[in-house]
């Protein structure tokens, strides 16, 4: 199986996302792998063409997730992507120019017709990546590397193991 060296984390700062971290955290600390966390920002509006400022908020958020993770000596580095494609074409784009072996997501697990009509970022980040995916749901347990049993540990390995 080929190492796992970098490691890319989408936020949204959702609960999705922050169980999502969780288990990026612990494959990065097992892997000795870096941490990329990326937010994507929302385009501009026509109103406000010129817009490129980081809002505050993200910005203190993302602080506090790189803090987190550094807390737990992992390398991690944090980027703020903007553009106008879908968020999934993105993400796609952002894990193969920084060359990541590995993505780890948060998915709201929406159904029926929310799903219909949103689609799913993670469905098609999973069709697109040129790299596995783990998806982790919002309902999922929260998983840190002390937290983590034997028998989630190797759940968690027999399911990226089967990921093409």
């Amino acid at each position: 199986m080929p190492r796992i060296r970098r490691i890319l984390h989408p936020t949204d700062f959702s609960p999705a996302s922050v169980n999502a971290l969780a288990w990026a955290i612990h494959l990065a600390k097992e892997n000795q792998a870096e941490l990329l966390l990326i937010h994507i920002l929302p385009p501009p509006t026509p109103i406000y063409e010129a817009e490129s400022v980081v809002p505050s908020q993200a910005e203190s958020t993302m602080l506090d997730l790189k803090s987190k993770v550094k807390k737990e000596n992992i390398t991690v580095k944090r980027l703020f992507l903007k553009g106008t494609i879908s968020i999934d074409k993105q993400i796609v784009r952002a894990a193969k120019s920084l060359q990541a072996d590995f993505i780890v997501m948060g998915t709201h697990g929406r159904t029926g017709i929310s799903r219909l009509l949103t689609g799913s970022v993670a469905a098609r980040v999973i069709a697109r990546a040129h790299c596995p995916v783990l998806v982790v749901r919002g309902q999922s347990v929260r998983a840190t590397s002390s937290q983590l049993s034997r028998s989630q540990h190797n759940e968690c390995k027999r399911e990226t193991e089967s990921i093409p």
